[in-house]
């Protein structure tokens, strides 16, 4: 496999390099998507879901999270991997024998692994299970009205909107509609005698018949428009939005092949395409400021983990508010750490890695 072009030593470097970044990365999707359940808590107490629909919907809202707070979890590992080897002294074995190209050889590795991850995360795992979701809670938006509303009780499916239905007929369709949509300033209350719930594409539909729309403006002009047949969108009563184009519910190769390149396709192009980006630029980072052995017994002004989240906090904030001047904002943080990381990296190894390395060998012979 890809491990045979590597060395003995760069094998176990790649090792304990992986070791805790996979176990913080396993912990931080898990507490991700215990999160993620307890938000969406209401699909059981509210909805009439089951703790299946309940852990599956959490799963889906896992990889847009994940792929925030991989790069950390992996930078974090990398450190305590370099912590434990300057600890054992193994790194400064690895640096007297002259192996530092191993070290070398298995930070890239890691970077590539680790850039394979965040890419397939950002650019295929996450847009696919945002749609999926999306598609999903249509679908229970659907049943909800459907099925699980109970005759002659107002129910509140969303936030601002009640709906109250009369009963149903053997045939599922349901009589004496009536729903109230108070969240937009323009609210609208919707009356009609029956209605029925159709799917049309990837939504759903209300089909009302024989009804009337009262629509209330911030100006109070009260208008009342009567109909024969009105098709009502469940996802405008229930805040699920689907719209065709949404570029966060496409992969990459499917806005590729659409070919439609507007500044909104653009913008998510350049902010999937720069994690990759980000990825290699903390770990250069860290590997800067931990990969020469420290021989001195002090104590560090702030831990590494700190420093770690400090950095990844300050540059997603400064690469965001870049994002929204230009799209390529997105990789104004990653390279100025990458910048950070290269002239850290410099400055250690020909000022400080030098003179050891020379002194070391002096008392050897």
């Amino acid at each position: 496999m890809f491990t045979g072009s590597m060395s003995r030593l760069t094998r176990y470097l790649l090792g304990q390099f992986l070791h805790d970044a996979i176990a913080l990365c396993l912990i931080a999707a898990t507490l991700v998507w215990l999160t993620n359940m307890l938000e969406l808590f209401d699909l059981v107490t509210a909805k009439g879901q089951g703790l299946i629909t309940l852990a599956g919907q959490a799963f889906l809202a896992t990889p847009a999270l994940t792929r925030e707070i991989l790069y950390i979890c992996m930078a974090i590992g990398l450190a305590r991997a370099f912590a434990a080897l300057q600890n054992s002294r193994e790194l400064h074995t690895i640096h007297i024998t002259d192996r530092v190209r191993a070290i070398w050889g298995a930070l890239v590795w890691f970077s590539v692994i680790g850039v394979v991850l965040v890419e397939f995360l950002a650019h295929w795992a996450e847009p696919v299970a945002t749609r999926s979701a999306v598609e999903w809670q249509a679908q229970i938006a659907a049943e909800l009205v459907g099925e699980n509303l109970t005759p002659g009780r107002f129910t509140e499916i969303s936030d601002g909107v009640v709906v109250r239905i009369g009963p149903r007929l053997p045939d599922g369709t349901i009589t004496n509609f009536f729903a109230d949509d108070s969240r937009s300033p323009t609210r609208r209350t919707y009356f009609a005698d029956t209605a029925v719930v159709i799917q049309k594409g990837n939504g759903y539909q209300i089909s009302l018949r024989d009804g009337r729309v009262e629509t209330k403006p911030v100006d109070d002009k009260y208008t009342e428009v009567a109909f024969s047949r009105y098709e009502l969108e469940v996802d405008s009563l229930t805040e699920v939005k689907n719209p065709a184009n949404d570029a966060r519910q496409r992969s990459t190769l499917q806005l590729i092949e659409m070919g439609r390149y507007n500044a909104r396709v653009v913008t998510y192009l350049h902010k999937r395409t720069a994690e990759a980006l980000r990825i290699v630029a903390i770990f250069l980072l860290v590997a800067s400021f931990m990969m020469i052995p420290n021989s001195a017994r002090r104590q560090n002004w702030m831990s590494a983990e700190l420093f770690i989240l400090v950095t990844c906090f300050a540059e997603r904030s400064l690469s965001n508010l870049a994002a929204g001047a230009t799209p390529y904002g997105h990789y104004l943080g990653p390279l100025l750490m990458l910048i950070a990381g290269v002239s850290v990296a410099t400055y250690r190894f020909r000022v400080q890695a030098r003179p050891r390395n020379k002194r070391v060998r002096g008392a050897a012979s």
